[in-house]
């Protein structure tokens, strides 16, 4: 069982550092993109976040080692902004037309918004060894969130881009309105959290390998 988590986890790495490294090749390859815009993407930051717990659970599973709960706090994070950022984007793509917004979705791009989520989700759920988190974790998977949009909003009003148009005060009609979207995903970011600290109350899966007495 510890060798198949660990195979799975090095596959699920190497797909997403490809998907991350691909995305960066518009700012470092063919110099169309900023690449401080690249990196304040949400999504960007959602998958570079589960790369890190992937890296980290999965050399603790490797050496056999009991999984921390400040581990499993991070992919509990990891999932949780991945699955935000992936829903997201899917119900902006869903109603592209009705936003008058044109999406490019390049095979990267799907695996960032689709398959990463999907999986982190099975391995936070299937993989052994998580521990019983504290429901206060819901609440401190806001505050990367809530620093991001700050920064966001700061940012954008400086150089004039934003990452999402939905945070964009010019298109959407003022900050108002701004304020009512990110209401809104911080509810959603609160629901999912709270789903994924619940997930850790139920009886996690266990090796099959036999523990000395």
């Amino acid at each position: 069982m510890r060798f198949v988590v660990v195979a799975v986890r090095a596959c699920a790495l190497a797909v997403a550092v490809w998907a991350l490294v691909s995305r960066s090749e518009c700012a470092f390859v063919t110099r169309t993109c900023l690449g401080s815009n690249l990196f304040s993407y949400f999504t960007v930051h959602s998958a570079v976040l589960l790369v890190v717990a992937l890296l980290v659970a999965g050399l603790h599973t490797a050496a056999g080692a009991a999984e921390p709960g400040w581990l499993t706090g991070l992919r509990a994070m990891a999932t949780t902004y991945t699955v935000v950022s992936g829903t997201v984007f899917g119900l902006l793509l869903a109603n592209a037309e009705l936003f008058g917004h044109l999406f490019l979705v390049p095979l990267s791009s799907q695996v960032l918004h689709f398959v990463l989520p999907l999986y982190a989700v099975a391995d936070f759920l299937l993989a052994p060894g998580r521990r019983r988190l504290r429901w206060a974790a819901t609440w401190a998977s806001t505050v990367f969130p809530a620093l991001w949009a700050v920064y966001t909003l700061v940012r954008g009003e400086l150089v004039g881009w934003y990452p999402y148009f939905f945070l964009d005060p010019a298109l959407v009609g003022g900050y108002r309105a701004v304020g009512t979207y990110a209401l809104g995903l911080s509810v959603y970011i609160l629901t999912v959290s709270f789903l994924t600290v619940a997930a850790t109350r139920l009886p996690a899966p266990r090796t099959d390998e036999a523990q000395p007495s």
